[in-house]
């Protein structure tokens, strides 16, 4: 191999480094993307980890105050089961800058097992809440 084809160790671990760290931050928050686009986003991959019934994946959506007090198995029992959700749509998002705390209010289409063919709109509003830089799903 030709001496300029070669890479040594000490010059590629420092770019390795930096290659890590950069895509890290990144994934913090990207620059220009609004808070609201962000929950948006994170909370849509919630909810496609909870429709799966991926508890593992939607356990990592909640802050790390929460998972310091409960690990996954605690979640999956607290939260467990496929929710009756036949069709899910974020409303609207509004955010808090200054308590780092913003408010998703989404709707749920549902079938109830006792109402067969029938579908029942439902409105809920989840709190996601900023910690180390990233938001989180609120959960008790």
């Amino acid at each position: 191999m030709p001496d300029t084809m070669k890479i040594s160790s000490t010059k590629l671990s420092p770019l390795l480094l930096l290659a890590v760290s950069a895509a890290v931050v990144g994934c913090a928050q990207v620059p220009g993307r609004s808070n609201e686009d962000v929950i948006t986003q994170r909370s849509n991959a919630f909810w496609d980890a909870r429709l799966k019934n991926d508890m593992a994946q939607a356990y990592k959506f909640t802050p790390p105050s929460y998972r310091q007090i409960k690990d996954v198995e605690r979640f999956r029992t607290e939260y467990a089961g496929v929710p009756m959700v036949d069709k899910r749509e974020v409303v609207s998002v509004i955010c808090e800058e200054a308590d780092g705390r913003c408010v998703l209010k989404q709707k749920f289409d549902v079938e109830p097992p006792m109402m067969r063919g029938t579908k029942v709109p439902v409105y809920s509003d989840e709190v996601w809440i900023r910690e180390d830089g990233q938001w989180w799903i609120f959960k008790k």
